[in-house]
């Protein structure tokens, strides 16, 4: 292993508190509650953080194998659509406009999914995790502005469901990660001199 530099666990905990936040927030809109401008400050922050790490991720494969698609891809969606959210939220003080884009991230999640299931890439919750995630923005987003209390109310708990898979990916990203590069270190810099 020469000097790279391998961030998933950190990206993964940036996306799980973006999720925790939008929990949040869709309970308040469920129980009648208006999201103020405000309240974009968090996920536009959340947003930019995890744009960056996932764009790096894309472009300079720190990852052993396919996992820098596996992941830097549909986290690289996650964090447009949170830093949209968070600009919305920002400007407008409402989400009128998400839907547009939390369909199409929900269903690139969870084509992912499929395709991580298919090829026997990953455990259970990496897939199971691309595809609540997915079912959770889609139906986030159709949601968000509707009326049918029924169908918020399953967004929600399909957003609760899928931080809770989130959750269990980055505990076994950390856990490997520690037991990984345990006796790892990185090359020493050399003088450019």
């Amino acid at each position: 292993m020469s000097g790279f530099v391998d961030y998933l666990s950190t990206d993964g905990y940036i996306l799980l508190l973006a999720d925790v936040y939008a929990t949040y927030a869709m309970l308040m809109v469920t129980r009648g509650k208006e999201l103020g401008r405000e309240s974009g400050v968090v996920p536009l922050f959340l947003g930019i953080a995890s744009l960056l790490l996932s764009i790096h991720m894309d472009v300079t494969w720190p990852l052993p194998g396919p996992f820098n698609f596996v992941f830097g891809d549909p986290f690289t969606v996650f964090s447009v659509l949170v830093l949209s959210a968070g600009t919305e939220l920002l400007l407008f003080g409402n989400l009128k406009y998400i839907e547009g884009l939390a369909v199409p991230a929900g269903l690139i999640s969870i084509l992912y999914g499929i395709v991580i299931a298919l090829d026997s890439l990953d455990p259970v919750p990496v897939w199971g995790m691309f595809v609540m995630e997915g079912l959770a923005g889609a139906l986030t987003g159709v949601s968000i502005n509707s009326k049918n209390k029924s169908l918020m109310w399953t967004a929600l708990v399909l957003l609760a469901l899928s931080s809770i898979l989130l959750a269990a990916v980055c505990v076994q990203t950390t856990f490997g990660h520690v037991t990984d590069f345990a006796k790892y270190y990185p090359r020493p810099l050399s003088s450019p001199v």
